[in-house]
């Protein structure tokens, strides 16, 4: 299964298009982890026929998305936040321990608009950066059966 994983866009819609456009044509599923402030992620979802999975981020104020999404995908569950509840600018340890709590190995997390893919306690946290900023990044995760996870961090082009 291949996720094309975007956040922090901060209104800057162009930045989603070319993500999706570049690196989403195959994807199977899309994720944003919040902070499209105008409304891209849920503009994302209405037009596009690959299903989309949106957070609220800290700059997300009139919006009626979940603060987290959990999905189970090839034998995996998979948390989705946006981070900010989580302190994750301060360190991953709160994020992990949630996601532990709850039985996720996977973690798509925003935020920092730094991009990150770090194990801490067992739970796997991937940051795809942010596509909202001049240098752009999202990351293409492909998961298998077998408990693999690739993961690619990727320009997002302007």
């Amino acid at each position: 299964m291949k996720i094309l994983v975007l956040s922090d866009s901060h209104g800057n819609a162009r930045g989603v298009e070319n993500a999706v456009k570049k690196y989403g044509r195959n994807a199977d599923l899309i994720v944003h982890c919040g902070d499209a402030t105008r409304g891209e992620a849920e503009d994302l979802a209405r037009k596009s026929d690959i299903p989309v999975v949106c957070v609220r981020g800290n700059c997300d104020f009139v919006t009626d998305l979940n603060d987290i999404e959990y999905l189970d995908l090839c034998g995996r569950r998979i948390m989705i936040t946006h981070g900010h509840l989580f302190g994750v600018k301060y360190g991953l340890e709160r994020l992990s321990y949630s996601a532990e709590e709850k039985g996720a190995s996977l973690v798509f997390f925003g935020h920092t608009h730094i991009a990150a893919d770090e194990t801490l306690g067992g739970v796997r946290m991937i940051n795809p950066g942010s596509c909202g900023k001049w240098q752009a990044t999202c990351a293409v995760v492909e998961l298998d059966d077998n408990g693999n996870v690739l993961v690619n961090h990727v320009r997002v082009p302007k």
